[in-house]
């Protein structure tokens, strides 16, 4: 029997931030999706304004967290200048 994968959160923000992420990891050729604080699979919806959460492959999740860390190192540099 082949094991399956879990999945696992790897980035929890805005509706922008999030879809940022995913096309990170796309580009890295990591499959991932986004969920709602309310849990539906895709992260827009524009009566709720929660946190969107991007999910990936608990198999993917080691690189994907490198890409993740990077992000936000891009970004605390950007705000620092």
């Amino acid at each position: 029997m082949k094991n399956q994968n879990s999945v696992t959160e790897i980035f929890s923000g805005t509706q922008w931030e999030a879809g940022m992420i995913e096309s990170l990891l796309q580009n890295a050729e990591i499959q991932s999706f986004l969920r709602n604080t309310i849990g539906t699979a895709y992260g827009f919806n524009p009566n709720y304004a929660g946190e969107v959460k991007v999910m990936v492959s608990s198999e993917d999740f080691e690189i994907a967290s490198q890409i993740v860390n990077e992000y936000r190192d891009n970004l605390k540099r950007k705000s620092d200048e």
